[in-house]
């Protein structure tokens, strides 16, 4: 069983979030679709070695997953701004949900189970800590990318958690279009989420303008940086 393979079972047996809060999330894996995946995001951007990493909310509610058989909806408008913005960062990627392999983007969320309820039920707080710890942070280790993004609040919360940025706000108003570099060298940046909520808290031009300099990092990113996070066997 290969890294990433072992990274999927780990999700899939995963029943923490679930135990504490019994009818408020499921898993995935209940169903036989299920994919074999570490995140549901990733089955249109997935790239295994990845320049740039963003961490969303979540991916849908339990009767969405259903619906679309573990996949997203062609229609997704969120996926649709996503794309713009990916644009305006200077990255083409083919229309969402179909897998475009080409771009070094890979797509993740703060949870990776399924609410019950609807789109809107709330995303809790124990949730993002215990996926961040469980899910999050291997795959990060994993996959090793230079630039991470925090998307929308909850995407702030686990990227926050992630990297330790302690001295920073738990809201993401105060630091929407911000960036820092982490202690192991990893660009942090910190965006809005480009759902309908997500555009009331944060303009559209705004968002643009902050992915326009996630854009200039991934364009400036040094070489020899970015060698180094590699294992020699890689290099």
């Amino acid at each position: 069983m290969s890294d990433y393979e072992r990274l999927v079972a780990a999700r899939k047996a995963c029943r923490i979030c679930m135990t504490s809060h019994p009818g408020e999330i499921r898993s995935g894996a209940e169903l036989t679709y299920d994919p074999d995946v570490v995140s549901y995001w990733s089955q249109w951007l997935g790239h295994q070695q990845p320049e740039l990493l963003i961490v969303g909310q979540d991916f849908a509610d339990f009767t969405y997953f259903q619906r679309n058989r573990g996949c997203d909806d062609h229609d997704s408008r969120t996926n649709g701004r996503l794309r713009e913005l990916l644009s305006a960062a200077g990255i083409a990627v083919a229309p969402p949900p179909h897998r475009d392999h080409a771009p070094r983007v890979y797509l993740t969320n703060s949870i990776l189970c399924l609410k019950e309820g609807h789109m809107a039920s709330p995303i809790r707080g124990q949730w993002v800590k215990a996926c961040t710890e469980r899910h999050l942070k291997p795959l990060i280790a994993h996959l090793r990318p230079a630039i991470v993004v925090g998307m929308g609040g909850h995407g702030w919360r686990a990227v926050r958690q992630l990297f330790q940025l302690r001295h920073l706000p738990v809201n993401l108003k105060p630091v929407a279009g911000s960036a820092w570099t982490a202690s192991d060298q990893t660009r942090v940046f910190a965006v809005g989420h480009c759902s309908p909520l997500g555009l009331a808290n944060r303009c559209w031009e705004d968002q643009l303008a902050d992915w326009r300099r996630i854009g200039d990092a991934i364009a400036t990113l040094p070489l020899e940086q970015y060698r180094l996070r590699l294992t020699p066997t890689e290099r």
